[in-house]
């Protein structure tokens, strides 16, 4: 029997879950986006150090006939130390390439639909994979945040480019990328390197800063014994944005730069850094205006960190409950003037109310259209709904049970029972009965649903744990 069939996630699920340690896994000394800014963090100033003090040693002795061999040998260790600097730099690249590679492959489809399609699928199945407020899940939580945050980031840009809302240079330069949705493969490739890619990268790593010793140090104290999820006094939080906002701008232009051009013409070679000098600038603008909001631009990726913020939060006080309320913020935000409204409103119309992956219960009709007197469970898949407080879901209960067979459905807001009115119709049926339904899908309900009998919401961590009920997002024939 191979691993492949003995693995409990599908090879879809595996997938993501190999995606998310490329970016920031669990544990350390496998390689990966974050690990890579740690290390550049704490052991490449030695390095640079040792090369300026060789580099001094040499001053000394140069043109000293007694110290040609010195001088050699000083000359080959700076040279060395040089090239093994230059190495890790382009391995840094190449490692954020292959993410960049795979999270598009992931998420970008051959048209719109089948893109929107699966970035909900991508999204959704990060949400799937994390059981709410119990454990370790603050630590769960920072390590899914960029990926969430990049996948959002490249769809709201769509939706962007679509409406021509923010004016700027080098965004204005793609407005024809849609066309990739209709098999034209210049677009395609351009859009990939010149605003996939930067997209991407400003999304991973917009607050890669945090990883350097001194932030770390405000993090997790001098002797990493405090923990990093409390709440920071005012002194440590601007201290803390400052440092950030240094190392991560460090990392974008030091640490990465440019990607080596590998080739021996010289128009190819021009064109290549010319096209790699743009998109590194844009980026680096990007990230810059989404800490000190000067031109705007920033919001492309300060939107979907603030929605993320809520919904795969870090605070002790993190709730299911709050999920849908994401929308709410970025919305009072735009109305106060904080965010670009129609930015603001590209992306509430993008996400709508209910996250991917969360759990709705609702209740459902008889065949004669009428309202049954009990409630089923889905779980919410797609992108874009036509109306934000409704959204299209998979169906994962039939009676009570749970299946695999459900159909796709839009579930109305008035048989929604995340809307207290809708608990309401529900409670007449009495509560023998309301117990009797909860007990029969209780190890998905949380002490609070059992306390008010007609739950507002359900869990599907426990669902989706069991392989045939992970590829929710297939149409059944």
């Amino acid at each position: 029997m191979s691993a492949q069939s003995q693995n409990p996630d599908s090879i879809y699920t595996q997938q993501v879950k190999q995606l998310i340690n490329m970016i920031y896994p669990q544990e350390t000394g496998y390689g990966s986006v974050f690990e890579d800014a740690s290390h550049y963090f704490s052991l490449t100033p030695s390095l640079e150090q040792h090369i300026e003090d060789l580099k001094a040693q040499l001053k000394k002795i140069e043109g000293n006939k007694n110290k040609e061999v010195l001088a050699e040998q000083l000359s080959k260790q700076i040279t060395n130390s040089t090239e093994k600097l230059e190495e890790e730099r382009l391995a840094r690249i190449e490692r954020l390439d292959a993410v960049s590679t795979k999270i598009i492959e992931l998420c970008e489809g051959d048209n719109w639909q089948e893109t929107q399609q699966i970035s909900a699928k991508l999204l959704g199945t990060l949400m799937l994979l994390t059981r709410g407020p119990e454990g370790n899940f603050a630590r769960v939580h920072m390590r899914f945040k960029p990926l969430y945050k990049a996948v959002l980031t490249l769809r709201l840009v769509d939706r962007l480019l679509e409406h021509d809302t923010i004016a700027h240079k080098y965004l204005s330069k793609y407005r024809e990328a849609a066309s990739r949705f209709r098999g034209n493969r210049y677009w395609r490739d351009k859009w990939k390197t010149e605003l996939g890619r930067p997209l991407i990268t400003a999304a991973l790593l917009q607050d890669i800063g945090l990883q350097s010793p001194a932030a770390l140090t405000i993090l997790k104290g001098e002797n990493g014994d405090l923990d990093e999820f409390r709440l920071l006094e005012e002194s440590q939080r601007k201290d803390l944005l400052k440092l950030n906002y240094h190392f991560t701008l460090k990392y974008l232009s030091e640490g990465l730069g440019l990607p080596k051009y590998v080739g021996n013409n010289k128009e190819e070679r021009d064109r290549f850094v010319q096209t790699h000098k743009e998109a590194n600038e844009f980026l680096q603008q990007l990230v810059k205006d989404a800490f000190v909001s000067k031109t705007g631009l920033g919001e492309i990726v300060k939107i979907p960190q603030i929605y993320v913020s809520i919904v795969l939060s870090t605070k002790s006080d993190y709730s299911r409950m709050s999920l849908p309320k994401g929308y709410m913020l970025i919305e009072q935000l735009a109305k106060k003037g904080g965010l670009n409204k129609q930015l603001a409103q590209d992306f509430v119309e993008l996400v709508g109310y209910f996250p991917q992956g969360f759990g709705i219960t609702y209740i459902p009709m008889n065949e004669k259209g009428h309202e049954k007197d009990q409630y089923e469970c889905a779980i919410v898949i797609g992108l874009n709904p036509a109306n934000p407080a409704e959204p299209l879901c998979k169906v994962v209960t039939r009676n009570q049970k749970y299946i695999t067979s459900g159909t796709q459905e839009i579930i109305p807001k008035g048989r929604n029972l995340y809307f207290p009115a809708n608990r309401k119709k529900l409670l007449r049926v009495g509560k023998d009965r309301l117990s009797e339904i909860m007990s029969q899908l209780s190890s998905n309900f949380t002490p609070d649903a059992l306390d008010d009998l007609v739950p507002s919401f359900w869990e599907p961590y426990d669902f989706f744990g069991f392989k045939k009920h992970q590829n929710l997002w297939a149409k059944n024939k």
